[in-house]
């Protein structure tokens, strides 16, 4: 083959493709979900935020032992308040989510066994901190009075997790529909954007033309090296706009390459089935959903044997590889069967494909 030849249709491609709507949209599409994904999920810090108007007549540790007890779990701001008509206006006015009145000798009342009143004051509508913190009182009070602990409650789960339960847990939900995106990004272009290049050749007979002057494969490879720019331009830009970053780069650069040369593949081939561009566009919806369906299955609970299902897919095993390669820790097992999958998904295609070539030129 010529790569002088194969720069050359590719260059022609691109023009090609440039002007044509549906390849745009191929493109676009992707990049536009993947973007309002990266918008719409957050996943910062869910700690939840409680404001605590308080007043006492003395010093008082309960507010220092209350943040000990609940640790991480709330952010705690406490503002001390002049009087009690004061806790009570905060609470009137919701700049609080709870009032506490300690009243005089509350500490040493407590410590000789005494039961003391302690008063709270909720908001007109309670929030959920408030309420927490009301939950959180009565062992910072034992704290406080030099009492131990009735008991130690120990939860555990009954059986471990599944890994399509906790993937999202472990990369989170932002990541985790981000990378869908990716695998939706590829798909569309390998299994879109280029099939629709070729199939409108074969309707004005211009592939006849090309193949006059060049083989039927330095076409094809022409096509696939158009994916592949289309690819290497496409998701970096994604990665940019929702600022995405990989831990391992190495793995998650050579996943998306195979999984591009993959689905490039079986693009093509299916383009061989299809007589012009119009057919392809119409059925395109039916050909896409089993290809980029996987990708979205991967990570969310679903039926163990839906999720083996979908992981016997190249977009499947393809993004299970891409959220390990987003996290510390791994999230899935099987990586080389993983691999196998997407390097057996290819080498299928292309053989499918040459022997499409070696009829059609025969």
């Amino acid at each position: 083959m010529s790569l002088k030849r194969i720069f050359t249709i590719f260059r022609k491609d691109l023009r090609d493709a440039i002007r044509d709507a549906r390849v745009l949209v191929a493109l676009i599409l992707p990049l536009g979900i993947g973007i309002f994904y990266n918008i719409t999920f957050d996943d910062s810090d869910t700690t939840l935020e409680a404001k605590i108007a308080f007043y006492s007549a003395e010093s008082s540790t309960l507010p220092n032992t209350l943040t000990g007890v609940v640790g991480d779990s709330v952010d705690l701001q406490f503002f001390v308040a002049e009087s009690e008509a004061q806790v009570q206006r905060e609470l009137q006015d919701e700049n609080a989510d709870l009032g506490i009145i300690i009243p005089p000798g509350f500490e040493s009342a407590i410590r000789d066994g005494q039961q003391p009143q302690l008063t709270l004051l909720q908001p007109a509508s309670p929030t959920i901190a408030g309420n927490y913190l009301i939950a959180a009182l009565d062992p910072t009070i034992r704290l406080m009075a030099g009492q131990s602990v009735p008991a130690v409650i120990t939860v555990a789960n009954a059986g471990e997790p599944t890994e399509s339960e906790s993937a999202i847990d472990k990369i989170g939900l932002r990541n985790w529909a981000v990378l869908a995106s990716i695998t939706m990004m590829v798909a569309m272009i390998s299994m879109l954007a280029i099939p629709v290049i070729l199939a409108e050749e074969k309707e004005k007979k211009t592939l006849d033309a090309l193949v006059l002057v060049s083989s039927m494969r330095e076409v094809i490879a022409a096509k696939a090296f158009l994916g592949l720019f289309y690819v290497a331009v496409m998701v970096p830009l994604l990665l940019a706009i929702t600022t995405f970053r990989p831990v391992d780069y190495a793995t998650f650069a050579v996943v998306i390459l195979l999984l591009t040369i993959t689905l490039v593949g079986l693009g093509l081939l299916m383009a061989g089935f299809f007589n012009n561009a119009n057919q392809l566009n119409t059925w395109s919806g039916i050909v896409l959903l089993p290809v980029i369906a996987p990708a979205f299955i991967i990570g969310v609970p679903a039926p163990d044997a839906l999720r083996t299902i979908a992981e016997l897919f190249p977009t499947g095993a393809g993004t299970k590889l891409l959220m390990n390669s987003v996290s510390t820790e791994q999230v899935f097992s099987g990586t080389a069967l993983s691999f196998v999958v997407i390097v057996v998904w290819g080498v299928a295609a292309y053989a499918l494909l040459s022997w499409q070539l070696s009829r059609r030129q025969s």
